[in-house]
């Protein structure tokens, strides 16, 4: 059942299906989702849109296509239109065929409303809705006009996205004979790349943009734990590490927290130099214990006027004599006091508790259970890792452009994240000035935030900007096909038609190439599976206009 609104009637039959009441030849739907598209002259639009139109009119002929058919391919930031309509004549019903794809995911648009508003100098001509397709993305609305002229067409979406997109100038004649034909010459360069092939792929397109890029050197190198975070603890004395007071003895990759105990140490009476370090430790110990209560005695007593200050100012000498011998010792030792446990009879027996001097990953461990030790020896290494060193050797050869180092990213082996150096934090600690003999490489130092918990040791791949270049015309890497030593990409000329161009390449840098030739501002081209166009256009059996998607 057709409607009139005002002057322009819209067919509303089969507007769950998606489909027109046009005829097969002209748009038809099967069950497998076919549709067949007229070839049209295409007719020319502004604002980021790519289409043509037949320049000169001709008589009509066998092969004489018709002025006012059309092909529309246009963009927002959000949707992709590809439209097509036959020669419009009033009084006949014509099908559009609207292809319309998210530019988010390059998914087509499905379970949305969309409403086509035709309009003319006269204003508004009538409208239709469409709320359900059989194929997704492609919506079908049939339209019969009363009357010639120029109509404008707006398509309003909401759903998937919700945006507007506007069509101009669409022409109407009033008989068969008013449309000027145009013989226009099919391109055998162009790539027929159909929207349902598009589809069901990843697939994406980008718009040719300018971008500073900055010339850059690469360098390898590797990921170090700082070293004021790193702490290697050692046996204060000789001794046993006895099995029944070490049980549950730290392991490698444990994280640890500051004064969490490691170890417990039983020292040996005699030491294989023939010094007793542990009776040092304790004598000393005791000394400052006995120094520190005569002092606070010698305080109280100065207080009450029973001795003179040369007495107490003794007392301070002896104490701080007391505490420096034993902070001699401890500082090598690293032992909490609070720890120490005496047992049996002889005061030389002492059990020492050995803590984590820091927060951190136990990254290797030299003891185990029934074990002896001598004085000196390591007994675990500990690493804080919450900040790392990124040490990178660049090439001698590139000395000169590293004088005055730039931004920097880096990759981790096993990993394609590209980290920056805004990302982490990171700031360049030193630049080496000398080279190293055996690599001819000179290295830089920078310290990185390691939110991540990447692991020290990996070999990580650095890019290190040097000079840089402003406003230069750039495409993503993955655009580029390359061929013989050469690079080409695939320009999106219209929704299906797609054309291979030659370019020329500079710079590379952060995943963009610059573009010296052979690509302008503004053209789309192709940035994900672009392979798959390539693959296309070697198809022995190229697609004939009126094909069936």
């Amino acid at each position: 059942m057709k409607h009139l609104i005002t002057l322009l009637i819209l067919s509303t039959s089969l507007l769950m299906m998606g489909c027109g009441g046009g005829s097969d030849e002209d748009h038809s739907h099967g069950e497998d989702g076919d549709h067949t598209h007229e070839q049209p002259a295409q007719q020319a639009q502004e604002e980021d849109s790519h289409s043509h139109e037949g320049e000169d009119a001709h008589s009509h002929g066998e092969d004489a296509q018709l002025e006012g058919a059309g092909v529309i391919t246009q963009w927002t930031d959000k949707t992709e239109l590809f439209m097509e309509y036959p020669e419009l004549i009033v009084g006949q019903e014509a099908t559009f065929a609207v292809h319309l794809t998210r530019l988010s995911d390059f998914k087509p648009i499905s379970e949305s409303e969309v409403q086509f508003v035709f309009s003319s100098e006269r204003g508004n001509e009538g409208s239709l809705t469409e709320t359900e397709v059989q194929i997704p993305g492609i919506y079908g609305p049939d339209v019969v006009f009363d009357r010639a002229g120029r109509y404008d067409l707006t398509i309003i979406i909401q759903g998937m996205v919700d945006d507007t997109l506007q069509v101009n100038g669409i022409p109407v004649y009033a008989s068969a004979e008013d449309v000027p034909a145009a013989h226009e010459e099919e391109d055998p360069n162009l790539i027929s790349f159909l929207k349902e092939q598009q589809w069901k792929i990843p697939f994406a397109t980008q718009k040719v943009g300018r971008h500073t890029l900055s010339e850059s050197v690469d360098a390898h190198g590797e990921l170090k734990p700082v070293q004021s975070r790193e702490v290697t603890v050692s046996a204060p004395f000789s001794g046993i590490i006895l099995s029944s007071a070490n049980q549950s003895l730290p392991v490698e990759g444990q994280d640890i927290s500051k004064g969490t105990s490691l170890v417990q140490l039983n020292p040996s009476i005699q030491s294989a130099d023939g010094e007793n370090y542990a009776q040092q430790f304790i004598n000393a110990h005791s000394q400052l214990s006995l120094a520190q209560k005569n002092l606070e005695r010698s305080k109280r007593l100065y207080e009450k006027e029973a001795i003179p200050e040369v007495e107490l100012e003794k007392a301070r000498i002896e104490y701080r004599q007391a505490l420096t011998q034993f902070q001699t010792i401890n500082e090598i030792a690293q032992i909490d006091t609070s720890t120490v446990d005496t047992y049996g009879d002889s005061e030389s027996s002492y059990r020492f508790e050995m803590k984590a001097p820091i927060s951190g990953t136990v990254v290797e461990t030299y003891v185990r259970p029934g074990m002896q030790v001598k004085a000196g020896e390591p007994l675990f290494r500990i690493v804080d890792m919450s900040k790392m060193w990124l040490s990178v050797h660049v090439p001698a050869a590139e000395r000169t452009a590293i004088q005055n180092p730039g931004a920097a990213v880096f990759y981790v082996q096993g990993n394609e994240k590209m980290y920056g150096m805004d990302e982490v934090n990171g700031r360049l600690l030193s630049a080496g000035k000398q080279v190293e003999p055996q690599t001819r490489t000179l290295s830089l130092i920078y310290e990185i935030d390691n939110r991540e918990g990447l692991h020290s040791g990996l070999f990580v791949t650095a890019e290190i900007d040097t000079d840089q270049k402003e406003n230069v015309v750039a495409i993503p890497e993955s655009a580029l096909i390359e061929e013989e030593g050469n690079f080409v990409v695939y320009v999106h000329v219209a929704g299906e038609s797609f054309e291979k161009r030659p370019i020329t390449t500079g710079i590379r840098n952060r995943g963009w190439v610059e573009v010296i030739s052979g690509l302008e501002e503004d053209e789309h081209i192709v940035t994900t599976n672009a392979y798959q166009v390539k693959l296309a256009s070697l198809s022995s059996e190229a697609p004939a206009h009126g094909h069936a998607h």
